[in-house]
């Protein structure tokens, strides 16, 4: 190869490099100009370091966070997703006249949504009354039969569990989907409580959820992770041991902001 072809290459690898950087940096202009879509207090409940990004940490300048967020039913359904729903999201609405129509709702590819994230709203008070109920249930029962081990067993898993709920879990959850972002958000006015983020879903109809009317769902969010500002990782030093692994983390409030393409940033971070 010559001296001229080699400097072509040379110089042609370096303009899609500053091309590519320039781009990007458009759209982080973009989506940090105008009016703040929604602006989220979030603790150590709700975030974490991506899976496998701490073992790296020592080699890797920049820091990330990424959202924790939950499906408001445990059982594996999407209370809000209805037939009418997925009809109105693009899906082809179920069949149940058919005996295959769980085998058809599953085949159907993933479609873009705007996601509605909840933060410390009703959904997460339902998990918590739920857990209380759970544990009166289980201390009724151990009083009915106070020697039997298992019962007490049953108790302490009900207690551990509230104790999660109220003081360790995500308070973030998935709550609705929909396809146009200003409809959304003119049904959830709150940008403090209610965060908008682009993403896809794919319906099924697995086990404990095969009955007309309750559907599951893959979720695929867009946009969970967010660099750390250099002049705020000293918050998050403490978690550079064992991150997302760890079962307590240092207690912090931080404010992240989400623009006009539903990407997210960091706005401010501090210890509490």
């Amino acid at each position: 190869m010559n001296a001229p072809s080699t400097r072509r290459r040379l110089w042609l690898g370096l303009g899609l490099i500053l091309l590519s950087n320039a781009l990007a940096l458009a759209g982080v202009y973009y989506n940090r100009s105008g009016e703040t879509e929604s602006s989220l207090t979030l603790s150590e409940r709700e975030l974490q370091w991506p899976h496998g990004d701490w073992f790296h940490r020592e080699d890797n300048s920049g820091l990330r966070l990424q959202l924790l967020w939950r499906r408001a039913d445990e059982s594996g359904s999407l209370d809000w997703l209805s037939a009418d729903k997925l009809q109105a999201l693009g899906f082809q609405r179920p069949d149940f006249s058919r005996g295959d129509w769980q085998q058809r709702l599953n085949r159907q590819l993933p479609r873009p949504v705007v996601l509605v994230l909840e933060l410390a709203g009703p959904a997460y008070q339902q998990q918590v009354q739920n857990a209380r109920q759970a544990l009166a249930e289980a201390e009724e029962r151990v009083r009915s039969r106070p020697d039997d081990q298992e019962l007490q067993r049953q108790r302490d898993s009900r207690r551990e569990q509230l104790i999660q709920q109220e003081q360790r879990d995500s308070r973030l959850f998935l709550i609705d989907a929909g396809l146009d972002a200003q409809t959304l958000r003119q049904a959830y006015p709150d940008r403090q409580r209610y965060l908008l983020l682009g993403g896809r879903l794919k319906p099924h109809a697995g086990s404990g959820t095969a009955q007309p009317g309750r559907f599951s769902a893959a979720i695929y969010p867009d946009q969970l992770r967010v660099t750390v500002p250099h002049a705020l990782r000293e918050v998050f030093s403490d978690w550079q041991q064992g991150g997302a692994y760890r079962t307590e983390l240092p207690q912090v409030r931080v404010q992240l902001a989400f623009g006009r393409r539903h990407e997210p940033w960091i706005l401010d971070a501090s210890r509490r």
